[in-house]
């Protein structure tokens, strides 16, 4: 019985992830690529 209800918070859990990586590792440029293209 207990492995049933494992089963079954891991597939909540799968399905419900809170972690996007896709949210994170594409930020955009920083200060350096700033300095070397001014705006204008």
């Amino acid at each position: 019985m207990n492995w049933i209800v494992k089963i079954g918070k891991d597939l909540v859990q799968a399905l419900t992830d809170p972690y996007r990586p896709e949210l994170h590792y594409m930020r955009g440029p920083g200060p350096k690529w700033r300095a070397k293209h001014p705006a204008g």
